[in-house]
C-alpha cells in the first residue's frame, strides 16, 4: 500500500510539473498558426501588432540571436485576400522585390549606407524552394558606420506572405544561419 501511495504521488508531482511547464510557454496564436518558444535555435521574445491599426501590415516576431542580432518574421497580406504559396508566382516576386527594394529606399534616406546587394538564394537549395531569399552588407547605427550582414527570405502561407530578417554584426551572421531559420519555418509552416 505504502509503494502505491508513493508511486500515485511521484504521478501527481511530474504531472504537476508538466501542467506548470506548459502554463509558462510564451506560445501565441497568429492567424491560425501557433509560435513556439523556439523557432529552430533562436528563441521567440515578443510579438507587435501592426494589424489593429494598419490592416494589411500584420504582425511582427521578435526572436533572440546572437549578441547584436536582429531577427524579426513578418506575417502579413498587405490587404490581398488571395495569396499564392508558389514563391515563383508573381504576387510572390513582386512582394520579394518591393521587400529588397525597401533595403535600398532605407539606403537613400540615410537610414543605411553604403548598401550592396550580396545575392539571391532560395531556401531549400535543392528540391522545391520554399523561400526566396537575398542578402545585403550595409552600415547602420546612430553614426551609420557599423558594417552589418543582412538577411532577407519570403514564403508565402495560408494567404499571408512570411516575411523573415536576419541581420547582425558583419561576420557574425552568415547565409546557412538564414538557411537553418527558414528551414524551421518550412517546418512550423507545414499544413
Amino acid at each position: 500500500m505504502r509503494l502505491f501511495r508513493t508511486s500515485a504521488l511521484a504521478i501527481a508531482v511530474i504531472a504537476l510539473s508538466v501542467s506548470a511547464t506548459l502554463a509558462q510557454t510564451k506560445s501565441k496564436i497568429i492567424y491560425g498558426l501557433s509560435i513556439p518558444d523556439w523557432v529552430g535555435s533562436l528563441v521567440y521574445k515578443d510579438t507587435v501588432d501592426f494589424e489593429s491599426k494598419s490592416p494589411g501590415l500584420g504582425y511582427a516576431l521578435r526572436f533572440s540571436g546572437q549578441p547584436g542580432w536582429l531577427v524579426d518574421v513578418y506575417i502579413y497580406d498587405v490587404g490581398l485576400k488571395s495569396i499564392p504559396s508558389d514563391i515563383e508566382s508573381d504576387v510572390v516576386k513582386a512582394q520579394f522585390a518591393q521587400a529588397k527594394g525597401d533595403v535600398f529606399e532605407l539606403g537613400k534616406r540615410g537610414t543605411y549606407a553604403d548598401v550592396k546587394d550580396a545575392g539571391d538564394f532560395t531556401v531549400p537549395a535543392t528540391g522545391k524552394p520554399r523561400f526566396v531569399c537575398t542578402s545585403f552588407s550595409y552600415k547602420r547605427g546612430d553614426r551609420v558606420d557599423v558594417e552589418v550582414d543582412s538577411f532577407l527570405c519570403l514564403t508565402a502561407w495560408n494567404n499571408k506572405f512570411v516575411k523573415l530578417r536576419m541581420t547582425g554584426p558583419k561576420g557574425s551572421i552568415s547565409r546557412s544561419d538564414a538557411n537553418l531559420f527558414a528551414t524551421a519555418w518550412i517546418s512550423l509552416l507545414k499544413p
